[in-house]
This record gives C-alpha cells, sequence and structure tokens, in this order.
C-alpha cells in the first residue's frame, strides 16, 4: 500500500487530483500491483489532498470490468465517469440517510426529558442497522430497555425490523426501508436428513408403455388353487349365530 502511495503522489499534481489517480492507478497496475492496495492508497491520496472529507468508496470499480480497454485514452475517461456516478450515488445515499433521520426525529417528538429514544435514533441513523446490542453497548443500556426502544420504534413506525426472527434482530429506520436488504431467515433442518448431508435427488418415474412391458409366463407355483372353503363357510354362520344370540339375551335384559 504504501508503494502504491508513493506512485501516486509521484504523479503531476498540476493535472490534478482526479487524473493523477488514474494514471497513478495505471502505472502501478502496468508494474505488476494489484488493485486492492492502489484503491485504498487512492483514498488515503485524495483525502490528503482535500477531495474526499471521509475515505468513501469512490474507486472506479466499473472501469475495471472484463472488456473495458486498458489504453489511457479510453480507460481514464472510463474512470473517471465510474468515480462520478460512485460519487453521485454516495451523495444520493447521504441524502436519504438525512431525510431518513430528520423524518425519524420529528415522529419522536414528545419524548421524556431522559428518555433515551433521541439518541437511539441518532444511533440507527448512523448506523443503518442496529441490534438490540449494539445499542445497548452504545448507550450503555441494558439490551432489554435497547429492545424494548427499537420495539416501540417499529410499532410507531419509525423503524423497521429487516430480519424477523427471535434471535439476532437487525433494525433500520424506516426512511431507509428501500435500502435496506431484507435478511433471509435461518434455513431449517430438514427431519431424516443428517447434518450436512446434500438432499436426495428424487428420480422421477419414466412411463413405460404396456406393448413395452414381456410377457412372463406365470410359474406353475403360482396357478389357482382348488380350495375347500365349506369348513370356512360353516364357522362363519356359526360365528353369526352366537352373535345373533347374544343381541338377544342383552337386548331381554
Amino acid at each position: 500500500m504504501q508503494a502504491a502511495e508513493a506512485i501516486l503522489r509521484a504523479q503531476d499534481p498540476a493535472s490534478g487530483p482526479l487524473l493523477a489517480g488514474a494514471l497513478g492507478i495505471q502505472a502501478w497496475i502496468d508494474g505488476g500491483g494489484m488493485r486492492a492496495p492502489v484503491r485504498t492508497a487512492l483514498l488515503r491520496v485524495w483525502r490528503d489532498q482535500g477531495l474526499l472529507r471521509l475515505p468513501w468508496p469512490v474507486i472506479g470499480a466499473a472501469a475495471f470490468r472484463p472488456g473495458v480497454a486498458w489504453e489511457p485514452a479510453e480507460w481514464v475517461p472510463c474512470f473517471l465517469n465510474a468515480v462520478a456516478d460512485e460519487a453521485d450515488r454516495i451523495g444520493q445515499l447521504a441524502t436519504r440517510l438525512e431525510q431518513g433521520w430528520r423524518a425519524a426525529r420529528r415522529q419522536g417528538l414528545g419524548q421524556r426529558r431522559d428518555s433515551r429514544a433521541p439518541a437511539a435514533l441518532d444511533v440507527l441513523a448512523t448506523r443503518t442497522l442496529v441490534s438490540a446490542t449494539t445499542l445497548a453497548t452504545t448507550l450503555d443500556l441494558s439490551i432489554k430497555s435497547a429492545l424494548q426502544i427499537l420495539d416501540r420504534f417499529v410499532k410507531q413506525g419509525i423503524a423497521v425490523e429487516v430480519t424477523h426472527r427471535s434471535a439476532r434482530r437487525l433494525f433500520g429506520l424506516a426512511g431507509l426501508a428501500p435500502l435496506l436488504a431484507e435478511v433471509q431467515p435461518p434455513r431449517r433442518s430438514v427431519p431424516g436428513r443428517g447434518r450436512g448431508r446434500p438432499p436426495k435427488a428424487v428420480v422421477e418415474a419414466l412411463p413405460v408403455e404396456e406393448e413395452d412391458l414381456p410377457a412372463f409366463p406365470v410359474p406353475a407355483r403360482m396357478a389357482p388353487l382348488d380350495f375347500d372353503e365349506s369348513e370356512l363357510q360353516a364357522a362363519m354362520e356359526a360365528a353369526d349365530r352366537a352373535i345373533s344370540k347374544a343381541r338377544t339375551i342383552l337386548a331381554s335384559g
């Protein structure tokens, strides 16, 4: 990272921080350097030069996609356009964050003077997604109290829950709901399946035409047998008579 930063700072300052950064990246990569260190170094140099106040991820990532020409006359404009797009998206995100925070503060008016709700709203605005444990640690509260504040925010429409599960719940400001990805619930184990085993493949039976079935002769042992049913019939008649007699005795008693 220090070597990449040195190459970036060695570029002609008269060309400006943006163009010098693009040319410095090309010089670094052409010399066999990796992308990750030069991206981090670029943010440090731009902060020192006053271009960025915070280490926002403005690195022109779209200019590194496959198929982008590497010639300076084509790549540098592509890089600068990518940086401009990233800066625009970050500006829009910052505006949404501020609007969501202000709307939440307006909805939270009327709290007691000693209420920690306003501070909790500030934490939600700065961290985007917050758990009860994080809120409790930040505001020096018990986890139970922090969870009560977050649940009250959800009921008031100030915050939304994105996890929808009993443990490790995450909350964010309602004004930022379109920016919050819904967290999928944990996968439950399938009964009868061992841990780590993949599901068994389901093999569908192929239809077989009747004409394709071979005709096997019936073995001699499968031939119909002669059976004398007279004794079975006599036993069934005797059982019927006994049941009828029992019903008569029970009815007369």
